[in-house]
């Protein structure tokens, strides 16, 4: 009679006990590791727009004059539309149109930014001589605030970045 073998009932409903709370604890590892990677996915998103985008303005401001007048970056209304003249494109026009940056060059207006990110704001301050008379270089100062289109977070970056304008001409003579 006491050769029973098995488990009891009592060890059935311990061992599911444990079982459940480890489960339960996994699952939530599982779901906050996925929060993380969707939070990473959006922060590079968010990187490589701005870098793409600062990339793409900075190669055109550093060839070109600036065609705005200095401000002096600490009374409103900043800038929002920055005019340059590039030695071959033009004039150029770099705005911000519903969230996305867009460049104007000959009434053609090209997107850079991508359909990933929305763009909140986007201002430039020019700082420096904009008259080439006294011999010193305008800096552009760019000030943008972006955030993620996709995912339950949303998350706000806020760039600034100056860019100097220099005359590539000078510089070869030297």
């Amino acid at each position: 009679m006491n050769n029973q073998k098995g488990f009891s009932i009592v060890e059935a409903i311990t061992s599911i006990f444990v079982f459940s709370i480890v489960a339960l604890i996994v699952s939530g590892l599982l779901v906050q590791a996925m929060n993380v990677e969707r939070r990473a996915f959006s922060a590079q998103a968010i990187q490589e727009n701005v870098l793409a985008v600062l990339e793409i303005m900075a190669k055109e401001i550093r060839v070109s004059t600036i065609s705005d007048q200095n401000n002096n970056c600490t009374t409103d209304p900043i800038l929002s539309a920055l005019n340059i003249a590039h030695p071959i494109e033009g004039a150029v026009t770099y705005g911000l149109n519903n969230g996305v940056v867009e460049r104007i060059n000959g009434g053609i207006t090209h997107t850079l930014s991508s359909d990933d990110v929305i763009f909140n704001s986007l201002r430039f301050c020019i700082s420096g001589s904009t008259t080439p008379s006294d011999n010193r270089s305008a800096r552009v100062t760019v000030l943008l605030s972006i955030s993620n289109k996709k995912g339950r977070e949303t998350l706000t970056t806020n760039v600034h970045t100056t860019i100097t304008s220099r005359d590539i001409v000078d510089e070869l003579r030297n």
